[in-house]
């Protein structure tokens, strides 16, 4: 019983989450709730991301070439700000040093 529950809750909150935007009393929402939504991308992708870099096998360990291939990627979306560059450039170095390597 507790597990379907849990998934009927699940739904109506991400039921919530979808219609809200379209039930919001206002057309465009206020300055302070826009700056909040405009860093919201790069901070769920660092939090992906970050576990994996720094701890590849569940623990701080040396990082090695993930922890590379991840400063690159930091560099690329620094001086860019493109994240789709920036997942290419970061993976694409990974395979080069893996395949350098041999890891």
């Amino acid at each position: 019983m507790s597990t379907w529950l849990t998934i009927l809750a699940m739904g109506a909150v991400t039921f919530a989450t979808r219609a809200l935007p379209l039930l919001a009393p206002w057309r465009q929402p206020p300055p302070f709730l826009e700056r909040v939504l405009r860093y919201m991308p790069p901070a769920i992708f660092a939090a992906l991301i970050a576990p994996p870099i720094l701890m590849p096998s569940g623990g701080w360990v040396e990082a090695g070439l993930t922890l590379w291939a991840g400063l690159v990627g930091a560099v690329v979306a620094w001086r860019t700000r493109s994240m789709a560059l920036t997942v290419v450039v970061g993976l694409g170095t990974y395979g080069l040093l893996r395949a350098l390597v041999g890891s």
